[in-house]
């Protein structure tokens, strides 16, 4: 899909303005395209949905607000994120510290090569492969785990690995319970549709339907919700 069939060019003087934590507006992007759309939309969202959990009535007792659930599961996205570009980095240093990936791939006579990722694996080929191939298998197999081992200490791969794990979950668990709940505002309805889309299609990638429609909707609404409702 051609990226004029989602852009949209927004007039200058209605574009929203972003306070950053240092105190400094930014402007959004003139224009959004299929490939700002969802970080332009969270721009939006973060400053309309914080306002609009400050007002007096959402402090009435009752079930957490769209816009509420919507700020909570884009917290938990962003930390997300953040670990999941750590825990590339540090696999990265992990593999090349170590040499190799803690795999071993076994030449096979009459069939295609075979990768196993453990010993139990390699003993379950017993009847297909020599015991020479087997023994040698085994031995590099410990040789490559005990270097991952070591380097993973090191570095710390498996706790990151296991936070992203954590976060992952929890995004998930926020990204269901804000599509559970109930929109009363064109706000909040636009964060509902946006968290879908970051959901399901994160790299705005996909083509066919309902995609490029429910692309078409968010960039209306953004229009919609610069003016007040």
């Amino acid at each position: 899909m051609a990226d004029s069939e989602t852009s949209r060019t927004l007039p200058s003087d209605t574009l929203p303005k972003i306070k950053t934590a240092e105190g400094c507006e930014t402007l959004l992007p003139s224009r959004v395209t299929r490939q700002n759309l969802l970080s332009a939309t969270a721009k939006v969202l973060l400053a309309l949905t914080s306002e609009l959990e400050r007002a007096p009535e959402r402090n009435m007792p009752g079930p957490t607000s769209t816009a509420r659930l919507w700020l909570n599961w884009y917290e938990a996205r962003q930390r997300r994120v953040r670990i999941t570009k750590y825990q590339q980095k540090t696999e990265a240093k992990v593999r090349a510290m170590a040499g190799a990936f803690p795999v071993v791939r076994i030449e096979m006579s009459d069939e295609p090569d075979i990768t196993v990722y453990s010993l139990a694996e390699i003993n379950r080929l017993r009847s297909r492969v020599t015991p020479e191939k087997l023994t040698a298998a085994r031995s590099l197999m410990r040789k490559r785990r005990a270097n991952w081992a070591a380097a993973d200490r090191k570095l710390g791969f498996s706790p990151a690995m296991a936070f992203e794990h954590n976060l992952a979950e929890r995004e998930q668990l926020l990204s269901r319970l804000l599509s559970l709940s109930k929109p009363k505002t064109t706000i909040e309805a636009t964060a509902k549709l946006h968290c879908l889309l970051s959901m399901r299609d994160p790299g705005n990638e996909r083509c066919d339907a309902p995609w490029h429609d429910l692309r078409r909707i968010l960039l209306d609404l953004i229009e919609v919700t610069r003016s007040p409702e």
